[in-house]
């Protein structure tokens, strides 16, 4: 049965307590819990942002996510430019006019821009404003540093913008604190990509906009009250359910710190050349743009906020979640909905950095929910949504934990569209549930577990539904998901009746499925055979390598694309069972070189990653010599004797040829064996 519908009179007297409370923060004193359990999801404990490869992925095209609420304004795109020199003059058909310089030259009445190109309004821009609208057409994505003046001192800020014909709004610095621009001064507009470019500028105008809040802003209907914490980036801090009758419950989000709450993360690449990689518990951590903010409590920034009945538009620039303080080159977009007895969720992440990406698994989203609902429940068959039993865990673990981390793990079967989970209490019948179509994997489990009913309590529970995705610069991620709260008959009915609400088959481009076969009674790693393309998938090009499957060898063929330190890893996160380095004595691989690579024999090395070790760490590897002679051989390593070969087999990095190797050197391999 269906949730109930709360009492009129219910809404009515919520209603004066609101406006008797002002909307005030529901994270009174705002103080960042340090507790080093209170942690946000660790990618080489949990998320494992190394699961990468060289393979381009699959590319589907899907219509957008929709965005409601995302300001769009139907502007006229014409304007008529008058040179004057190394300068120009700049009619729009709005009769807006602007002087403009630094372009390369003008061509049917749009200008070629690269670096510099800097607009001043005609009309002095004097009036306050906190809000800045700007209507523009243009080839390639833009940086767009504006000038305004804020308590007499210039202040510079950046922002991005898409390409195309584009509607940008961005509120000033210090929006939430009240905080009025007195004169806009100048916008300067530079490529992201450092190239020639067609562009008009055809619009801008000023506003005093509504501060709708300094911390969290409030919307609901007749079954929910949600909270999105705007000095958050605009994550969701707070979720109320009307029917809900657990004494000492309200909020059932968990609101420790930026790192909690439910919201968008996403991994990238470690350090690049320009890009210095961040820290996080004494882990080099990669670009992980947080909406929330950073592990030292520094906040992301909202973009822009747009306020509907019961529905609301975010735009946030998010930190970098492993350093201090350090605003990422990407913005993220939120539009919640509440539909009924269901809250939507729509997401669009767009990365500006230009940098090349590693395929990571992504977080869709980052999900916390209270203590107090312990067991976690998911359907793990594939007969979706015909009232099959469903699988319930009571007593799961810390997912950062290296010693629990693989039973934390649920990978989904190819034919599962039923792809929801819940964390709920047994013993009151009542939790929360998420259902995000078309993800691949749950990763679930409970930190510092104390049954709290306390959104401010360091315990919490955790999912993240999973997809192996690289980011790619100026291309969005765009999904959506639902929320909804009750019994579990009541959470899967409410999905059941909504399932097609959205396919989220925008999620497969730049994506490496991570599903398992219909018909495999387990998912055991124990012995790996490259004898299909599917199989491939489990050898992850980490660095300067290619994996591709050789129809002509039936093997996975791993080519040299630079001649430094290549290598793969497989990860047996996802075996099932759990393989345990005790049980296995040596490690076989059968392989063939060709002879036409550029050497006769090459050293291999394997880093082994086992028990409390998750990463390749200097000292923990066995090295073995690989020839070239064209013949298949099987390359047996012994490591029952070595003393770092116990626990949980987490990873194994295969560095299958020394520096020594070539551009476009090849090894074939069928398989790799536990035995």
């Amino acid at each position: 049965m269906k949730k109930t519908r709360k009492h009129l009179a219910l809404l009515s007297l919520l209603i004066c307590i609101l406006i008797t409370l002002q909307l005030t923060s529901c994270n009174a004193g705002g103080n960042y819990n340090t507790d080093s359990t209170t942690e946000q999801s660790t990618p080489s404990n949990n998320i494992n942002p190394d699961k990468n490869t060289s393979d381009e992925g699959t590319n589907i095209t899907e219509t957008s996510v929709g965005m409601r609420g995302k300001p769009s304004i139907n502007f006229d795109t014409a304007i008529n430019i008058a040179q004057i020199g190394s300068g120009a003059e700049v009619t729009t058909a709005t009769g807006f006019t602007y002087s403009a310089i630094g372009f390369e030259n003008v061509q049917n009445n749009k200008f070629l821009i690269n670096q510099n190109f800097t607009i001043t309004p005609d009309r002095p821009f004097f009036e306050a404003f906190n809000r800045l609208t700007i209507c523009f057409v243009s080839d390639a994505p833009l940086n767009c540093s504006v000038k305004y003046k804020v308590d007499g001192n210039t202040v510079d800020d950046l922002f991005y913008l898409e390409a195309g014909k584009q509607t940008f709004c961005s509120l000033i610095k210090g929006y939430l604190e009240g905080k009025q621009a007195s004169e806009l001064i100048s916008i300067t507009f530079s490529t992201c990509l450092n190239e020639e470019t067609s562009f008009a500028l055809c619009s801008i105008s000023t506003e005093i906009y509504e501060v709708y809040a300094e911390n969290v802003y409030y919307i609901e209907n007749d079954y929910y009250l949600m909270g999105i914490r705007l000095s958050w980036g605009g994550g969701i801090c707070y979720l109320q359910d009307f029917d809900n009758t657990i004494t000492g419950i309200e909020n059932l989000i968990n609101q420790a710190d930026t790192g909690r709450l439910v919201q968008q993360s996403y991994y990238g690449t470690y350090s690049n050349g320009d890009y210095v990689e961040g820290n996080f518990g004494g882990t080099r951590w990669p670009y992980n743009p947080v909406q929330g903010g950073d592990v030292h409590g520094n906040p992301s920034r909202i973009i822009d906020v747009v306020v509907e009945d019961e529905l609301i538009y975010i735009k946030a620039q998010p930190q970098d979640w492993g350093h201090n303080g350090k605003l990422t080159i990407s913005y993220m977009e939120n539009t919640y909905i509440l539909e009924d007895d269901c809250v939507r969720v729509d997401n669009r992440f767009v990365d500006f950095s230009g940098w090349e990406h590693r395929y990571s698994s992504q977080e869709l989203p980052a999900f916390y929910t209270l203590s107090y609902f312990g067991d976690f429940t998911y359907y793990s068959g594939v007969n979706s949504w015909e009232n099959e039993p469903l699988t319930t865990y009571n007593n799961l673990k810390f997912w950062g934990d290296p010693a629990y981390h693989n039973d934390c793990v649920f990978q989904l079967r190819n034919s599962n569209t039923e792809t929801w989970c819940a964390w709920t209490n047994s013993d009151a019948n009542y939790g929360i549930g998420l259902y995000v179509p078309n993800v691949d994997t749950l990763l679930a489990g409970r930190n510092a577990y104390n049954g709290s009913k306390d959104s401010r309590n360091g315990a919490t529970n955790y999912v993240a539904p999973l997809c192996t995705l690289k980011i790619v610069s100026f291309d969005p991620i765009e999904y959506s998901y639902l929320m909804t709260t009750g019994s579990l008959e009541e959470i899967r009915e409410t999905f059941r009746d909504n399932k097609d609400f959205a396919t989220n088959e925008a999620l497969h481009k730049n994506y490496i499925s991570d599903r398992i076969a219909d018909d495999s009674p387990s998912a055991s790693m124990k012995k790996l055979e490259f004898s299909n393309l599917d199989a491939t998938l489990n050898l992850r090009a980490t660095n300067t390598t290619s994996v591709t499957f050789s129809d002509t060898e039936k093997a996975a063929a791993m080519t040299v694309t630079t001649a430094f330190d290549p290598h793969v890893t497989i990860s047996y996160g996802r075996s099932s069972p759990t393989l345990k380095a005790e049980d296995y004595t040596t490690i076989k691989i059968t392989y063939m070189v060709p002879t036409t690579n550029s050497k006769s024999t090459y050293i291999a090395e394997l880093f082994l990653c086992t028990g409390a070790t998750v990463n390749a760490t200097a000292g923990k590897s066995v090295r073995s010599q690989i020839v070239s002679d064209g013949e298949y051989h099987t390359l047996e390593i012994s490591v029952s004797e070595l003393d770092f070969w116990s626990g949980n087999v987490n990873a194994i990095r295969f560095d299958y040829f020394d520096d020594t190797c070539a551009q476009g050197d090849v090894i074939y391999i069928t398989s790799i064996e536990l035995s």
